[in-house]
This record gives structure tokens, C-alpha cells and sequence, in this order.
């Protein structure tokens, strides 16, 4: 992530020898001085003679007030502290530039899994233990740089960890995904006592992120059984009725299989949504879009699967094009990995039902220079190039805030 950070106005790791390795930011508060260029092993460890033992603790040294350490020139001295403080200030500034997302919800119920899908570790699944206490990853999804806290789900957490220390897990989250095991009947009671638990220490800390319950291991097999449906019923009843118990709250829903890639991308999509700030005029200008070429639907997604924003006649039709959507983007990339040149445009004709699927590239987003396709489901989708420069130019300036 340091390494990819070129369009800050401070690169952090530019202060530190070439030999550092710095792998979160958090971590270089707790590195000894002499990481720092221009601070040998032998000043360092005088200065934790003066309990100056880390860049943390250099930092906070007064400039007004500075310690007489043997053998450093007060010149010096606050010279390094000066660069101290340029390393922690733009460290705090990195941090809030991030998006804390909380992942919550009973052991076994798929949060580590989901993660694993999102960063294409899928070799590990299998193998994967029960997250114990918290698992905290800063990781890197669609460009964007989030901070997960997988909140392990184990009784004994829950008990003696998280609900008595609450301002350290919960506070400033900017989003809370619930994840909940559908085919886990036996403890539905349970994890909607543990989410009442969880909005009850957020209200307390005045803390109030968009929710949205994940309702895991929804695989295509068992969604298409009464019993499947039965179990989200009974899910949404219990889960909307404690939301109703807590005001300024508000909870949506969304179901995922780790088999299905695309459902947990769409599902990631719909999360980050709620934290976006251009989310909304982004659906506003793709319905008057779609409405000005008579398509049924129209999405903006990304070549790495972030669905920006879609407009649809009904939900038949969403799901329709941005599945067909992501699986087309996804052989595209297989092809673009054995070295074609990726496609512009792609098109998928259902003639016997009379409409036709098409994909346009729009621009690159990011750093990581990520294609962004507009898709279209439409009956006649030649109408959509008389306005597609428009329609770009409108888009750009909004996906580059979009968190």
C-alpha cells in the first residue's frame, strides 16, 4: 500500500532506510529511531536512554522543551524530531483517507471466507480456523484502501473482549457488515441477540455506520428450497425487529455463497455504496441515462468487479445484466492474462428474446488503471453511442471521489 501511495504529498517509506520493511502504518510508531535516514544505531539507543525509544516517542517531543541528550546537538535533535512529526502527521492523514469496515458476526458464519473470496485466496478456505479475538487487514479492494476488522465470533470474545472494551473495536466505523449463517438455523436466536448487543455498544458510543446483514452460504442449490426461503424470513424478522429497538439505524440485506464470486462482489458493491459520497448522482445520472436510450438496465462496473452504480426497470433485470456482466468481465480478463489485447467493447444477443446485453469501455480509475465498462440490457442498444461521450464526461469527475 506505501509503495502505491505516490499521489500523497508525503511518501512515508521515503524516510526510512531502504532495509525497512513497513507493511501497515501503524507499525512505524513502534520503530526504533535509527529506521530513520540519518539516525545511527548509537544516538537511537541513547535516545531510549530518555525513554525516546520509537518514532511515536520522538514525535512527542517538545521543541520547546528538549531534552539535553548526551552527544546530540540540540540542532539535530530537533531536526529529528521535526521529521518525526512529518512521518506521524502524514501517517494519521493515510488513516483517515481509509474506510474501517466491521465485519461481525457468530463463529462459523463465513466472515473470514468472504474475505478470502474478495482477495482471491480461495486456496485457503478450506484449511481456514476460526478467527480468534480480532483480525485486522488493511487490504486493497477495487483501488480502494479499506481497513477490515474481522470481529471473531467465539462466546469468550464476545463476553470478555469486545463488549467491554467497546470504544476499541467500534468506534469510527464507517461500515458494518453482520454476517449470518442461513443454514444455521439453530442459532438464528442467537446471532440476532449478538447484532442487538452490537447496536447497542454503538448507540452508546454515538456511533451509527450503515449496516448491511450478509446472508452467507446462500448457495445456488439451497437457495432455490423452500427451506432457504423460510430460514431468510424468519432472518429478516428477527434482524428488522431489533433494528427497530435502536434508532438511527437502518439495515439492509444482501445473500452470498463463497461458490459464486460474483454474489459476494455484488454484495461488496452494494456496502461501499452506503459509504460513498457520489454513489447517489451516479444512480441519478444512469437512470436519465437509460431512460434517454430506452434501456431496461444500465450499470457502471469496474474490470475488477466493483459495481459503482446500476438503474434497472426491475430487479429481474439487475440481476440479469450485472451477472451476465461480471461474468463476461471475468473471461475478459482471462483472456486479457494469456496476452489479448482486451476488448473495448462486448456484446451478448439474446435474439429469441429480443434484447442484447453490451459493454462499453469507459476510462481507467485508480493508480492500478482499472477498466470501467458501462453495460446496458436494451432492445436497441445502437441508441446509447449518440450519447455515450456525454455520459463519460459526466461520470469521470464522480468515480474519482467516489470514497
Amino acid at each position: 500500500m506505501l509503495d502505491n501511495d505516490s499521489n500523497k504529498s508525503v511518501k512515508v517509506k521515503d524516510f526510512f532506510k531502504r532495509n525497512v520493511i513497513i507493511n501497515e502504518l501503524e507499525d512505524i510508531l513502534n520503530l526504533k529511531p535509527d529506521t530513520l535516514i540519518g539516525i545511527d544505531k548509537v544516538s537511537s539507543d541513547t535516545l531510549g536512554d530518555y525513554n525516546i525509544k520509537n518514532v511515536g516517542d520522538l514525535a512527542k517531543v517538545s521543541l520547546e522543551n528538549l531534552p539535553d541528550v548526551k552527544e546530540v546537538p540540540s540542532s539535530i535533535l530537533i531536526k529529528w524530531v521535526k521529521i518525526a512529526q512529518v512521518v506521524v502527521k502524514a501517517i494519521k492523514e493515510q488513516l483517515k483517507s481509509h474506510k474501517k469496515l466491521l465485519m461481525i458476526g457468530l463463529d462459523n458464519g463465513g466472515k473470514t471466507s468472504i474475505l478470502a473470496v474478495l482477495q482471491d485466496r480461495f486456496s485457503i478456505i478450506k484449511s481456514l480456523l476460526p478467527t480468534r479475538g480480532v483480525k485486522r487487514e488493511r487490504l486493497d479492494f477495487f483501488g480502494y484502501p479499506i481497513i477490515s476488522w474481522d470481529l471473531g465470533g467465539q462466546v469468550q470474545y464476545r463476553e470478555k473482549l469486545y463488549f467491554n472494551r467497546p470504544e476499541l473495536f467500534f468506534t469510527e466505523a464507517d461500515l458494518l457488515l453482520y454476517v449470518i449463517d442461513t443454514q444455521d438455523v439453530d442459532r438464528f436466536p442467537e446471532s440476532a441477540n449478538y447484532y442487538r448487543q452490537v447496536l447497542k455498544a454503538l448507540k452508546d458510543l454515538n456511533e451509527f455506520p450503515p449496516t448491511l446483514v450478509v446472508l452467507s452460504k446462500s448457495d445456488q442449490d439451497y437457495r432455490s428450497s423452500v427451506e432457504w426461503q423460510n430460514n431468510i424470513k424468519v432472518i429478516k424478522n428477527k434482524f428488522n425487529q431489533v433494528t427497530t429497538e435502536y434508532e438511527n439505524f437502518s439495515v439492509s440485506y444482501a445473500d452470498t455463497t463463497i461458490y459464486q464470486k460474483e454474489t459476494i462482489m455484488q454484495m461488496f458493491s452494494e456496502a461501499l455504496k452506503k459509504v460513498s459520497d457520489t454513489s447517489e448522482i451516479i444512480e441519478n445520472i444512469l437512470e436519465d441515462f437509460s431512460h434517454t436510450i430506452e434501456a431496461k438496465s444500465a450499470s457502471l462496473i469496474s474490470m475488477d468487479g466493483l459495481i459503482f452504480g446500476n438503474y434497472n426497470d426491475s430487479d429481474t433485470d439487475e440481476a440479469l445484466l450485472n451477472n451476465t456482466a461480471l461474468i463476461m468481465q471475468t473471461l475478459s480478463n482471462f483472456h486479457n492474462s494469456i496476452g489479448l489485447i482486451r476488448e473495448t467493447s462486448m456484446t451478448l444477443n439474446f435474439p429469441m428474446n429480443g434484447f442484447t446485453i453490451q459493454g462499453e469501455k469507459l476510462f481507467n480509475y485508480s493508480e492500478l488503471q482499472i477498466p470501467v465498462y458501462l453495460w446496458i440490457l436494451s432492445e436497441n442498444p445502437e441508441m446509447m453511442y449518440e450519447k455515450l461521450d456525454y455520459f463519460r464526461e459526466q461520470i469521470l469527475p464522480l468515480i474519482n471521489m467516489f470514497l
